[in-house]
């Protein structure tokens, strides 16, 4: 830290994020905070932290903008329904739809939430693998019939998944083995219309083979990752301003030492000019 910090990007949970947050508030180091589930998407922010009173937050929260809440909702009243069950994975946060839960409640909406473990699929795919063809139909029928007798899967019912990735091949998979009604919410993360922008060579430290589109790891990106390399050039942009701004305390004049630390004079115009630079890019907006 002698030797000066621009700012902090960090992809990480909300405990250890929290640390960091508290780093930051402290020596005045702008934080770019993306938020990263189990599953390797970023998710809305963290709960509130206890902030020290009269202190400036230097966390800036980078994310895709949260539509569940809206989207079930939406879903659940275009069908009128009254009486449902809400299956949620172990790894959701179900915080994350309490806003759904106190609209639901206030509509007078009957709710029952039925946590799922997340190894589920992986269980019973490995048990199918597992078994002689003989005993595999003999046990595909029996929980047929079970699954039918207790019209959790019928002609009948209507079953609405909502997944933040799902690709169209585990869509389709899941249409052609489905029984009923089925309604997939899903969310898309739309990239630039000109695939030329994806990447610039020979202008970030980021290995060059990501910008060739016929190199199909540059398709493979995760979500988080396409964010931290969007929160970087946001800061590339944003230090090319400040290098212009003759007033600007540069990041030499933070001082990290055991017996004295003084905070960055510049950390906070440095956060007013991440904020006023247009935050979008592979990801479109950011925050």
């Amino acid at each position: 830290m002698n030797r000066g910090i621009l700012a902090l990007v960090s992809s990480i949970g909300c405990m250890s994020a929290g640390s960091l947050q508290t780093l930051a508030d402290a020596m005045h180091i702008p934080h770019l905070f993306i938020q990263r589930s189990p599953a390797g998407s970023p998710r809305s922010p963290c709960p509130q932290t206890g902030r020290v009173p009269g202190m400036d937050d230097y966390t800036l929260m980078v994310r895709p903008q949260v539509y569940l809440n809206d989207l079930i909702m939406q879903v659940v009243s275009e069908y009128s329904w009254q009486k449902f069950v809400l299956f949620y994975d172990s790894d959701f946060d179900i915080r994350g739809i309490e806003d759904f839960l106190d609209h639901t409640s206030q509509q007078g909406m009957d709710v029952s939430l039925q946590k799922v473990e997340s190894n589920i699929n992986m269980m019973i795919t490995s048990l199918f693998r597992t078994m002689r063809v003989e005993e595999l139909h003999r046990y595909r029928d029996t929980l047929r019939r079970a699954v039918v007798e207790t019209n959790l899967v019928a002609f009948d019912c209507h079953w609405i998944l909502i997944n933040e990735e799902i690709n169209d091949y585990d869509l389709q998979d899941l249409v052609m083995k489905s029984i009923g009604r089925l309604t997939v919410v899903r969310q898309s993360f739309p990239m630039p219309q000109n695939s030329t922008q994806r990447c610039i060579k020979h202008n970030h430290r980021i290995n060059g083979a990501l910008c060739d589109p016929k190199n199909p790891r540059s398709q493979q990106l995760e979500i988080s990752n396409r964010y931290i390399y969007d929160s970087v050039l946001l800061l590339a942009n944003t230090f090319h301003r400040k290098l212009e701004d003759r007033k600007w305390h540069s990041m030499a004049s933070l001082s990290c030492i055991r017996k004295n630390s003084k905070p960055w004079q510049g950390g906070k115009s440095m956060l007013d000019t991440i904020k006023k630079v247009p935050c979008t890019g592979n990801t479109n907006a950011m925050c």
